[in-house]
Parts: structure tokens; sequence; C-alpha cells
């Protein structure tokens, strides 16, 4: 088997496996999320109308790049047909971890169905229309993850890379009337006046409700809710895999 294909029921396992680091001791060889971008970087339109992630896996080529490809498509009537495919390693993609696998995280503008609109270049706004089902059942995988999925509970997010001069607010209700507090680098989320390893517990509407992570035995404890994206649709955060300390 190519070193760039693997059994789609492995890329699933691994992916649930980097989902439930966020319930693992920190260890110095688990993978660590970079963001690949500045914020200068990216495309305004690459973040604007954002309605969740597109997380692609695959295994690495001998350039300890992604490795493999995926169909590329195109609207036809009420269907699609193929048309090409995206290389994996030409992703500009805003994050990602090597590990096991390569993991990269793309912008999603819109899904019909199961396939979704991914900006694979976030520079220059350059989107694909892409399958999360792969006929072979090997090669690369991928999955959409909407912020309103359950799977984003206990992740990390990061507030300041996207936002304007780096700062973000927290509000104590899920509305933009809502009392609300800045948030920076140097005044982040804090509970009983200590610093808060902040990650997500749910979304609702255009805000995300955070907590504090306690411990490994405690819920979530309740911060306050952030806006996922600006009054012109531009993002403002990102989920971010956070294993537990």
């Amino acid at each position: 088997m190519s070193s760039s294909l693997l059994p789609r029921s492995l890329v699933l396992s691994t992916f649930s496996a980097l989902l439930l680091l966020t319930a693992l001791p920190a260890r110095a060889d688990l993978p660590i999320e970079t963001i690949y971008l500045s914020r200068a970087e990216i495309s305004d339109e690459s973040l604007r109308g954002v309605i969740g992630i597109a997380v692609i896996q695959s295994m690495r080529g001998e350039d300890q790049q992604p490795g493999g490809e995926l169909p590329r498509f195109l609207p036809d009537g009420e269907s699609f047909k193929q048309d090409g495919a995206v290389v994996l390693k030409e992703l500009v993609a805003i994050s990602g971890s090597d590990y096991d696998v390569s993991v990269r995280k793309l912008p999603v503008v819109e899904r019909r169905g199961h396939y979704v609109h991914v900006v694979i270049n976030a520079r220059t706004n350059e989107r694909a229309w892409l399958s999360e089902i792969q006929e072979d059942g090997e090669g690369p995988e991928l999955h959409f993850l909407s912020f309103d999925s359950k799977e984003w509970e206990w992740s990390g997010v990061e507030l300041y890379h996207f936002a304007p001069k780096g700062e973000s607010r927290l509000y104590l209700a899920p509305k933009s009337d809502a009392r609300s507090y800045r948030l920076s680098p140097d005044y982040p989320p804090r509970i009983n006046g200590e610093y808060a390893d902040q990650r997500i517990i749910k979304a609702r509407g255009n805000f995300l409700q955070l907590g504090a992570w306690v411990s490994m035995d405690e819920p979530l404890a309740p911060l306050g809710w952030v806006p996922i994206s600006d009054e012109n649709g531009l993002l403002l955060i990102w989920p971010v895999y956070a294993p537990m300390c």
C-alpha cells in the first residue's frame, strides 16, 4: 500500500484519537497544532461566511508533506461531477499538525449533503468542492465539523489570531447587547483571579461558550461567550486541539 493511502477505518480512528487527546494528560510527543499564516496573510474573503472547519488527514509522503489527493467536484444541477483533484501538499491551510498522520484544517463556507465548499488556499481564497465520502475507502479523508458540533467540546480555541487588534470580548450571555469584557493576551479569561485554560463548551447562534478546565474529574467551569464572527461575517475564532494538562 502506498504511504499516502490508508484504510478509512484507520483514518477515522486516528481522527477520533486526535479529538480524544483532550482527555489525556499532557505529553511532549503528542501533536501540537500550528497556525501557519498570520492574519495579514489571510484573505478577508477566506474568513467570510465560514460555517465550520474541514479536517483533512493523510499519511505523510517521503518529503514529510501531506500525501495523496482528494477528488475535486463541480456542481452539476442537483448533483456534482468530478473535475480533477486537489493535491494535499499544495493546500494552504490555516492550521495543522503532523503526528502519526498529517492533519490540515481549512475553512468551509457551504455544505450540500456530503459535499463541502472548502477554502483550499487561505491566502488567495481559492475554493474547491470536496466530498466527505471517498468511494475507494482508502487514502486521505475529510471530516467536516460545524461550529456547533459536539465534537469540539473540551477543545481549545484561538481567540486573538483573527481578532481586530488581537483582542476579543467575553460576553455574559450569547447576545451582542449583553454585558462584556475585553480579552487579550494581556487580559486573558480568569476564574477566581487565576488564569483560565479556556475550552469550548458549546455553540449557540453566533457565539461559543467557553469554560475553564479545572480537572479531569470536574466539568468545565463556564466563563462566558465569545462571538464566532463579526458584524461583517468575518471569522474571529479558530478551534484547536488542546491536550489536558
